[in-house]
């Protein structure tokens, strides 16, 4: 967590009186209600509509799989290993799922992030309600049927669009989430959002089965985020590593996988002039306070 200089004080202070999240407490910050929007989005086909195949269709889109039709996301940098399965597009039939996911919240398609299993992670695990997923330390993933994860990434170009902090969301559900249920314990998958966090960590968070979690068929993760150089732009990155066999931890042998859709990056505005004049006043009023107390 990042030391707040006294400017970032006063600013934390004055998003505390909006309602607002607080930029300053760290560089990632998990978070609800923020409210990001599609005008603005600073993510390139972050709802995967642009280059779509025909609804009810699907193309495999992590780059280096040998299934076909292959097809990546406009915008987007894929890799996978050559078994990887992970498909584009939507179920035939209506209200449109892919994989047997929760209904597609925005447009026709979404990602599914197909890698096999099972995953063996060197430690166990703890699914937290905020949907974050801890590990004692930095775990090794041990796989028997890709050896690479599956990967989606982009790179925003945060200098371009100067803000002092930025809002972040992006829509999960699980494999057979919101049909059948057949999984029986929520997936694990990584999210990397370079240039945020000193040393640029992987968090891990949890793939809702449709029971035996908090969010159901679905989840909306939001953040907020700060560059740590304001310079250089931010990666955000998704990684699918595959089922989980959590049985040594007294969990299940196979967790369900990862679908994606809805990814939204919106730069927030400075404060307004008003809004700088009451920072102001809450500045003048802390300095004075000091005074008194000397």
């Amino acid at each position: 967590m990042k030391r707040c200089s006294w400017r970032n004080f006063y600013l934390a202070c004055l998003f505390a009186c909006l309602g607002a999240p607080q930029p300053c407490l760290a560089g990632l910050t998990m978070t609800s209600g923020i409210g990001a929007t599609h005008a603005g989005n600073l993510v390139t086909n972050g709802s995967f509509e642009t280059g779509a195949p025909p609804s009810g269709s699907t193309y495999y889109w992590a780059t280096g799989s040998a299934l076909t039709p292959f097809a990546a996301p406009p915008g987007w940098t894929t890799s996978g290993d050559s078994p990887a399965y992970a498909s584009w597009g939507n179920d035939n039939g209506a209200p449109l799922r892919l994989q047997g996911s929760d209904v597609i919240p925005d447009g026709s398609n979404a990602l599914y992030f197909g890698n096999g299993g099972p995953v063996l992670p060197s430690q166990g695990p703890t699914f937290h309600a905020n949907g974050s997923v801890t590990f004692p330390s930095t775990p090794t993933m041990t796989t028997f049927f890709a050896t690479q994860p599956v990967i989606l990434a982009q790179t925003i170009n945060t200098p371009a669009n100067p803000s002092p902090y930025y809002k972040f969301s992006f829509w999960v559900s699980g494999e057979d989430a919101g049909i059948n249920q057949v999984f029986a314990e929520r997936g694990i998958f990584g999210l990397q959002v370079t240039n945020t966090l000193a040393g640029d960590p992987i968090n891990y968070l949890s793939v809702p089965n449709g029971v035996n979690n908090t969010f159901g068929m679905s989840h909306l993760y939001e953040f907020v985020f700060t560059p740590l150089n304001t310079s250089l732009p931010v990666t955000i990155r998704f990684i699918n590593w595959g089922h989980f066999d959590l049985s040594a931890y007294g969990m299940a042998n196979f967790t369900t996988e990862l679908v994606l859709d809805d990814v939204i990056v919106n730069a927030v505005p400075e404060p307004s002039s008003g809004l700088l004049l009451l920072l102001g006043t809450v500045s003048l009023g802390l300095a004075a306070r000091r005074r008194s107390r000397r």
